[in-house]
């Protein structure tokens, strides 16, 4: 099966941005409750929560969860 050039593109912009230390979606998932609180508190990331972030950047599928967490967040506190 052949790329297309988007995938060809996406996949270069991975590369690119590889990190030395990086999340699996498992891990960055079982992180994400402390990591949406940190964010929301506007504390500063550190340590792990640096790499949750870099993921969430990398991968739409982990980050389309963490939006689902702040919208469903936005729709509690609206009740």
């Amino acid at each position: 099966m052949a790329l297309n050039p988007k995938q060809i593109s996406r996949l270069l912009k991975m590369i690119e941005h590889t990190q030395e230390v990086e999340l699996t979606c498992p891990e960055c998932l079982d992180h994400l409750d402390w990591y949406t609180q940190v964010s929301l508190d506007g504390a500063p990331l550190d340590g792990l929560l640096v790499h949750v972030k870099e993921h969430l950047a990398a991968c739409p599928c982990c980050n389309g969860q963490f939006q689902l967490v702040l919208d469903t967040l936005d729709a509690v506190e609206d009740l």
